[in-house]
């Protein structure tokens, strides 16, 4: 059974409809407002149909001990994990001039939060729409606190096991708010053989929604597995993008130089308009190959008035514009009303 397509920005995602397509920047801002308006820059320019940030509360994001353990991975942005954490953080001031641009370039806009304290922020800066990160699927409160905004959800998939994901979906469900579940694999770059696009079919069977792709994939595949997951119907696409593969920060070498998105963008759009209407039709640019091409019902022999046509005065030829070959049983049997000269197509016309 169909899923029901919704609404989310003012576009309707479903089967049939455009691939949504979310530049998600992240973090790839690295904590600069510059870089930041320059990734929306690039996806407005892009053809992208929202963009997204992420926003995360120091304090509630892991115990001290852990925030305040050493962390060598990027000694420009500090030395410990809460150092770290705090350099590619904006604040709510920051969300809201964010918010503002975006606007201004006439972009959706959109934050995942992974607190309840962001959560609490974006409510004050105002959003359209909610995602739900990976690892929060079974951060129920946070979940239900998200649905109590009664916004639609964008709600990620990776890391989980099967009765997780049914807890969330059938909170999701029960708020009658509308969501996506994005098929997601949390391993960064993803190799190929574990990325699994069969679990897109598997997510829309099991539970009668839209269902899109959140692709994390090796650059090396060339975007290969997001544009198998939109030609196996994923109705939105989330992909991270970046300035440069080279930056220093978290997500750079998974995401989308400004070139590489350009091309997806126009391979995805492509595909949107190959997948059709699924109804088998006779096209009009079919019409004159059919005819050129296809076999008709002709005499084998010339054909007196008054003869009962048999099956061997008939052969097969082209064009196609006669009698079609399974029409046979209709002229075998019936009496010409003329002669009909050898090598002629069967008409109608020729017959009682």
């Amino acid at each position: 059974m169909p899923h029901t397509p919704i609404k989310i920005f003012g576009k309707t995602i479903g089967e049939g409809y455009p691939t949504f397509f979310i530049a998600e920047i992240g973090l790839n801002h690295n904590g600069s407002m510059d870089i930041a308006k320059q990734l929306i820059d690039v996806a407005v320019n892009a053809g992208c149909d929202a963009v997204k940030f992420q926003k995360r509360d120091i304090e509630s994001l892991s115990v001290r001990s852990f925030l305040d353990a050493p962390d060598t991975r990027f000694p420009e942005f500090g030395s410990t994990y809460r150092e770290v954490r705090e350099f590619v953080e904006f604040s709510e001031e920051e969300f809201t001039e964010l918010k503002r641009y975006a606007q201004e370039k006439e972009i959706p806009f959109f934050v995942t939060p992974f607190d309840i304290p962001s959560a609490q922020m974006l409510a004050r800066i105002g959003v359209d729409a909610y995602k739900s990160a990976s690892h929060n699927l079974t951060h129920i409160p946070l979940l239900k606190h998200l649905i109590a905004q009664q916004k639609p959800m964008i709600v990620s998939t990776g890391m989980a096991m099967l009765e997780e994901l049914d807890l969330a979906v059938n909170l999701l469900k029960e708020s009658n708010i509308p969501f996506v579940l994005l098929h997601c694999v949390s391993s960064y770059p993803t190799a190929p053989e574990l990325i699994n696009l069969k679990t897109i079919d598997f997510l829309r069977e099991r539970y009668q929604v839209p269902v899109g792709y959140s692709g994390h994939e090796m650059l090396e595949t060339e975007s290969l597995p997001t544009l198998s997951a939109v030609a196996r119907g994923a109705c939105v696409v989330e992909r991270h993008i970046t300035l440069d593969h080279h930056m220093v920060g978290f997500d750079h070498k998974i995401s989308l130089t400004p070139n590489e998105l350009q091309k997806l963008m126009g391979q995805i759009r492509s595909i949107d308009k190959m997948m059709g209407t699924g109804l088998k039709t006779l096209l009009p640019e079919e019409r004159i190959k059919r005819d050129q091409q296809r076999v008709s019902l002709v005499s084998s022999r010339k054909i007196s008035a008054g003869e009962i046509i048999q099956p061997d005065m008939v052969c097969f030829k082209g064009p196609g514009t006669g009698f079609a070959c399974y029409d046979l049983d209709q002229i075998v049997g019936k009496s010409a009303i003329t002669d009909i000269d050898e090598d002629t197509l069967f008409q109608a016309e020729m017959f009682n």
